[in-house]
């Protein structure tokens, strides 16, 4: 099989290299931190569990349509050479875009250490006639068993944003794995530049008494909070006594964008025509994610309107991708084909 670097896969590269030489100016790391390279393990365990399941799932979806020797050989082309490294390949290339991301995002505050909560907040305002979006959507919705559901469902962040990617890469064709794979890097990678060119903490943090009635039912998105909060303070005031700390990379704070709606917006679009009830699911969960960064007080209105305009913009670019015979658009693809 024929190997060449794919353009997306040259703009992660270029993006970790950006990444390794602010963590070694800015952070003082010297040479390459092959540590930090390592920690992207704690993505890559859990992905692989999930593109095993999703496998397992697009198997068992052939067996039960087109029967149990048809999903036989599903399985067998999956466990083809050239299938299997694609799919290794779009695993390294994963890791690299959240190694990327997340490094990104904890160094915001040395790169661009002003805050533009109280300029987003104001445009909030003037976009939504003088109300402030946050408790107005606490407002349509005042029952705490609500808000105790919409706790547990933005929780669940990670682990269905993880399926949907597992899914998408575990497609039979590989230029729909390329696609998907490019719009999806894109996305994490625009977004963490993007923080860096608006940091902003969130209204839950600069804002807090619009949402100090509301926070008892918000237990797990509280506590987050609070864990990166400190996490973040613990950060600023090391750099300021010029000490070292253990950095968890998963904690950094950015608002503008909302790369959770983002996510979701993305996994919609891109399965629209791929699947029409995979892209319903992920537009109805676009549409919950956008009023849990509102009530949880993580994001700012425009945070998700920015969001929903980057997933749009690389699921475009994704698009582009070429496949067999240069045509940048794939053809549809049944659910477990």
């Amino acid at each position: 099989m024929r190997l060449r670097p794919r353009l997306y896969e040259i703009v992660v590269l270029a993006n970790v290299l950006a990444v390794l030489a602010i963590l070694r100016t800015v952070g003082r790391l010297p040479g390459i931190p092959w540590d930090l390279l390592a920690g992207t393990r704690v993505f890559l365990a859990p992905l692989a569990v999930f593109v095993g399941g999703a496998i397992a799932w697009r198997a068992a979806a052939v067996a039960v349509r087109d029967g149990i020797g048809r999903s036989g050989r599903f399985l067998a082309a999956t466990a083809r050479p050239a299938s299997f490294l694609d799919l290794l390949r779009l695993f390294v290339f994963a890791a690299l875009a959240y190694f990327g991301h997340v490094w990104l995002k904890i160094m915001v505050p040395f790169l661009n250490p002003r805050l533009l909560d109280p300029a987003l907040a104001r445009l909030d305002a003037a976009l939504h006639f003088g109300l402030n979006p946050g408790p107005l959507a606490l407002g349509l919705f005042p029952w705490p068993a609500v808000w105790r559901a919409m706790d547990v469902y933005y929780a669940a962040f990670v682990p269905l944003t993880m399926a949907g990617l597992a899914w998408f890469l575990t497609a039979p064709s590989r230029p729909e794995r390329a696609r998907f794979a490019a719009g999806f890097a894109l996305l994490w990678i625009g977004g963490a530049w993007l923080y860096v060119a608006c940091p902003s903490l969130g209204p839950c943090y600069v804002f807090p008494a619009d949402f100090s009635e509301a926070l008892r039912s918000f237990p797990l998105q509280g506590a987050m909070q609070n864990l990166l909060m400190g996490h973040y303070r613990a950060l600023l005031s090391a750099a300021a006594r010029h000490e070292t700390m253990r950095i968890v990379p998963l904690l950094g704070i950015g608002a503008m964008p909302s790369l959770h709606v983002g996510a979701h917006a993305f996994l919609a679009l891109f399965a629209w025509k791929r699947s029409r009830p995979l892209g319903l699911f992920f537009a109805a969960a676009t549409a919950l994610t956008f009023y849990g960064s509102l009530v949880t007080g993580w994001h700012y209105a425009v945070d998700g309107y920015a969001g929903l305009a980057l997933a749009f913009v690389c699921w475009r670019l994704g698009e582009r991708v070429p496949g067999p015979g240069g045509r940048s658009r794939g053809r549809n693809i049944p659910v477990g084909r």
